[in-house]
């Protein structure tokens, strides 16, 4: 490493550190800071001149512009060029706050504007088509994909918080499940009889292949690899790229999409549009005042009426 990057990398570590242990950040959100701000580092190295101090706290806005800048000349996707933006925003605040830098250079920069794009979703009927038709398979790892995806649909929650997942965290008495999403924000999440039938199936070949009796194994991953290691989110971009191929042709399929399947189905069957925000985990403080005096009940008999694949008639409930 250039001895000009060494110092710069140690703040950058820093940085990551108090991310991921005093904001709860997600993995992939560190891994995404550490790569745009090690391009950004090897950007100003060879940018600034040789006879100039190359640190963070001596660039001004007009070097971070020219950063910014050189992404657009290179064609960069606005949305690339937000992401980094936010990034070096993000970085500087910290940087601020402990006192490493007397202004913020960042707070002046801005992102290109990027389009609003109507997000993708899967028909309705296509995903019938998927969990009646597509070909999982019977061993575990059948059994596992079909209740992945089943749950990214019914729950309508995040990559990361589906992989995140221990079989702790589920609570099949009543039919609902804790997720930890952004932030390290948890939320409760209720599912109907379809994926409840499916988790019972689930749950007794996840403890045959992992080995784990009765009571045992709250601590371990509920989504596991043939390694026996947690399922990665590129096992599973491919596992969703692989089955929505064979129902729909749309270019856009991954596990986001059934996100945005999830919602889209909800609403189009006379779901409140509030009561899907709380579902999806959003944050906002407007949103999050107004999911105040909603109870996990409210939301569960929201979700029976709404979700199409919910054959529920609510007297199997367990949880009322």
């Amino acid at each position: 490493m250039d001895t000009r990057m060494e110092e710069m990398q140690t703040w950058v570590e820093d940085f990551l550190t108090y991310q991921a242990a005093q904001r709860g950040a997600l993995p992939r959100t560190i891994d995404t800071y550490r790569v745009v701000l090690k391009y950004a580092m090897e950007y100003f190295v060879a940018s600034i001149p040789a006879e100039r101090r190359c640190m963070w706290d001596a660039f001004g806005t007009d070097d971070l512009r020219s950063w910014v800048a050189e992404q657009m000349q290179r064609g960069c996707a606005p949305a690339y060029v937000r992401r980094n933006v936010a990034t070096l925003r993000s970085f500087y605040r910290f940087l601020l706050r402990e006192k490493r830098v007397k202004t913020d250079p960042a707070r002046l920069l801005k992102a290109p504007k990027q389009p609003r794009r109507l997000p993708t979703f899967v028909k309705e009927s296509e995903l019938d088509r998927l969990f009646e038709y597509y070909p999982f398979g019977d061993g575990y790892e059948g059994i596992r994909d079909r209740t992945m995806l089943l749950m990214l649909y019914h729950t309508g929650m995040r990559s990361a918080e589906l992989l995140g997942l221990q079989f702790a965290d589920l609570n099949m008495a009543e039919n609902s499940l804790k997720v930890t999403g952004k932030g390290d924000k948890q939320r409760v999440i209720p599912f109907g009889k379809e994926l409840a039938d499916t988790l019972y199936i689930y749950i007794k070949e996840w403890r045959e292949f992992m080995g784990v009796s009765e009571g045992e194994g709250a601590t371990l991953p509920l989504f596991v690899n043939s390694r026996r290691r947690r399922f990665s989110y590129n096992e599973l971009l491919k596992l969703v790229h692989e089955a929505l191929g064979a129902v729909t042709t749309q270019k856009k399929k991954s596990p986001h999409v059934l996100r945005h399947s999830f919602a889209t189905a909800m609403l189009a069957n006379g779901a409140q549009l509030e009561v899907i925000q709380q579902l999806l985990g959003h944050a906002s403080v407007a949103t999050t005042a107004i999911y105040t005096h909603t109870t996990l009940a409210e939301l569960k008999d929201q979700y029976r009426m709404a979700h199409p694949r919910n054959d529920s008639d609510g007297s199997d409930d367990k949880g009322e």
